[in-house]
């Protein structure tokens, strides 16, 4: 264990900077905060740069460095004081290794940090074998995306996707999914099920599913609900589906 006294110190500013996404990209770094999500980084074998507590913690790959609350409050993205923060490197997947799996969702344009980390814990629970965000998605490597995934962040591949041709190019035989709110060429649950490699495509909170990738499905499933409903919240949605299609 090592200790470190003064808040003007160097490093201290360098991880204040990673609140920023711009600085997370330039640096290839992130923020973890709290003992649960600390533990996966460790057990997942992520690669974890410092470790920084308010009190012992203990792990024999990596030096713990004890600060002061008031050091703590600076460097944490969060209100309340955590006890445990770490700083680690991001993890970089391969688009190829997804080309051999089965069950992909794909997210478009998604803004919101709690959906995006809610819908990340209910892939790792319902195995999905990964996620796709494309385009303009809200940054995966926000603190508030990593504690929405309550310690499930480092379970799931997580790669980007730019547009509909990389898309199309690298998934070409996986079947297109849309889940938008039309009633034509639609395909149930337990016909999905029968295909042999698939993605289901969920829109953004705003504005859906985009046309281009409407325009790419090759089938449509709807949750049928109380027509009083208009719809449902993204995750919830995303949450019920990946219930059905991966766990019955």
């Amino acid at each position: 264990m090592s200790s470190i006294n003064t808040i003007s110190n160097n490093r201290i500013k360098e991880i204040v900077k990673l609140h920023q996404k711009k600085y997370r990209d330039e640096l290839g770094l992130f923020i973890v905060e709290g003992f649960k999500a600390v533990t996966e980084l460790i057990n997942n074998n992520i690669d974890i740069k410092e470790i920084y507590a308010l009190k012992a913690f203990e792990t024999e790959k990596y030096t713990v460095k004890i600060i002061d609350e008031t050091i703590m409050k600076k460097i944490s993205t969060t209100s309340s004081t955590c006890e445990i923060l770490a700083v680690a490197k991001k993890k970089e997947y391969n688009i190829n290794s997804l080309k051999n799996k089965k069950k992909l969702i794909l997210l478009d344009s998604i803004s919101d940090p709690g959906n995006l980390g809610t819908i990340i814990r209910s892939a790792s629970a319902f195995d999905v074998d990964g996620i796709l965000l494309y385009k303009d998605c809200v940054d995966m490597y926000s603190s508030k995306v990593i504690r929405s995934a309550a310690g499930n962040f480092f379970r799931i591949p997580i790669i980007t996707i730019k547009d509909a041709e990389e898309l199309t190019s690298n998934f070409k035989d996986f079947k297109k999914i849309a889940t938008a709110l039309y009633e034509t060429n639609t395909i149930s649950i337990e016909e999905c099920k029968n295909l042999k490699k698939y993605i289901i495509m969920f829109g953004s909170e705003a504005n859906g599913l985009s046309n281009e990738l409407i325009k790419i499905a090759d089938k449509n499933i709807i949750l049928k609900m109380n027509n009083n409903v208009e719809s449902l919240n993204l995750s919830v949605s995303a949450s019920i589906i990946m219930y059905e299609l991966f766990t019955k």
